[in-house]
């Protein structure tokens, strides 16, 4: 599933075709029925009952990175029960959604096939072809993951379901000449994007919320509190609370890079860590003490990149219950259960500082021997993770008891 990774064009400026959904869920019964037919067990993923282990998702061309995101969402219970019976949902609410309708059939389609694949069996591969059309995705160009799913949550209109990944935090600048100017601003986000030049998930979170940057009246940058006033040196940055942190975090790392002086677009595959629990309870200003569990959270899935920049491929790690400590690969249609350790092998990308002091004190008939097996994880080289997704331990209960 190689194909041109596109970050600036979005799908959503096409126009969206509204079907008949009748002859939509007609359109799907069939293809499923073909699908079911044509799927290697082999390529799918012995499922534990209760849990709707998804069997993949076929590629519909390049739909690589609908397909990766798209898993990480369905192995969401919560999500998952709202997309396919939508709370509150009226048949105007529903036909003035296309997007939610399609991908409801998609996920019911996904669990009935999970459902399949009890006792010990395997589950059937999905297809996404009536999204695909609903939306007017051009399925052989590939596009942003990321950029994908945060265009895709609004098209829902389902405040409900858009509540659990918007999150806030707030903007300010503030004078230290004492006076006490300051001006304020609250931000929403429905992902925060991370600098990985930092090296881990904590250290780019601290830099984004602990480290204002410095405006300085000498330096030419100094902030103008009211309109005619002189410049005043000032303080300008973000402050992230408790109580602005949304029940799905979704942390996108920035690895891609603009070089202005040879105008072109490169990955950054620097190594980058980040934790299997996040606390942010360093990261919240203002952190109450009975705040401390709600900035607590559980690493739920990942969305890998592979490749360079312009070409490349997507895939997903995902945990379906974050309680329990059972990882899949999830590569299109190919089903893998993994351990942890090969997720962390897999998506901090380059090679870890300890393994290239190692492979620096061996010798020629040590390396010659050895090999290139163990430097890298399952997707090689390339491969680092792009989109970190996280569930608050305290909303656990809410996310993943289905009623």
């Amino acid at each position: 599933a190689m194909g041109a990774l596109v970050t600036a064009a979005s799908w959503r400026s096409r126009p969206v075709k509204t079907f008949n959904m009748i002859a939509t869920l007609h359109y799907l019964t069939l293809i499923s029925v073909v699908s079911f037919a044509l799927v290697d067990p082999a390529s799918s993923a012995s499922v534990t009952p209760g849990l709707h282990v998804s069997g993949g998702l076929i590629n519909g061309g390049n739909t690589c990175y609908l397909n990766a995101q798209l898993e990480c969402a369905y192995h969401i219970p919560r999500v998952r029960g709202m997309v396919v019976s939508p709370p509150s949902v009226t048949k105007n609410t529903a036909a003035s959604s296309p997007a939610l309708a399609s991908l409801g059939y998609v996920f019911a389609a996904m669990q009935k096939a999970a459902d399949s694949g009890l006792d010990g069996g395997y589950a059937p591969s999905t297809p996404t072809t009536v999204l695909s059309r609903t939306l007017g995705i051009p399925v052989w160009e590939q596009q942003d993951s990321q950029e994908f799913w945060k265009l895709l949550l609004p098209e829902f209109k389902l405040p409900q379901l858009v509540d659990l990944y918007q999150g806030s935090y707030e903007g300010y600048i503030a004078a230290i000449d004492g006076s006490g100017r300051e001006r304020k601003r609250e931000e929403q986000f429905l992902d925060l994007s991370l600098d990985v030049s930092g090296g881990s998930v904590s250290a780019a979170l601290e830099d984004m919320f602990c480290k204002p940057e410095l405006l300085s009246e000498k330096e030419g940058n100094g902030w103008r509190p009211e309109k005619d006033a002189d410049k005043v040196d000032a303080l300008k940055g973000s402050l992230l609370k408790a109580n602005g942190l949304p029940p799905i975090l979704q942390l996108h790392l920035l690895r891609f890079q603009y070089d202005w002086q040879t105008d072109t677009m490169s990955k950054i595959n620097t190594r980058f860590r980040f934790p299997k629990v996040l606390d942010l309870s360093n990261i919240c200003s203002g952190l109450e003490k009975d705040e401390e569990a709600r900035v607590v959270y559980d690493l739920q899935s990942v969305v890998v990149h592979v490749g360079a920049y312009g070409s490349g491929h997507y895939y997903a790690y995902v945990r379906p219950d974050a309680r329990k400590n059972t990882w899949y690969r999830f590569d299109d249609d190919k089903v893998t259960e993994v351990a942890y350790r090969d997720v962390a092998a897999d998506c901090y990308g380059d090679q870890s500082s300890r393994i290239a002091a190692q492979e620096a004190k061996e010798g020629f008939f040590a390396k010659l021997f050895r090999g290139s097996g163990g430097k890298y994880g399952w997707g090689g080289r390339t491969s680092s993770a792009y989109v970190l997704q996280y569930v608050r331990r305290e909303s656990i209960p809410m996310l993943y008891d289905e009623v």
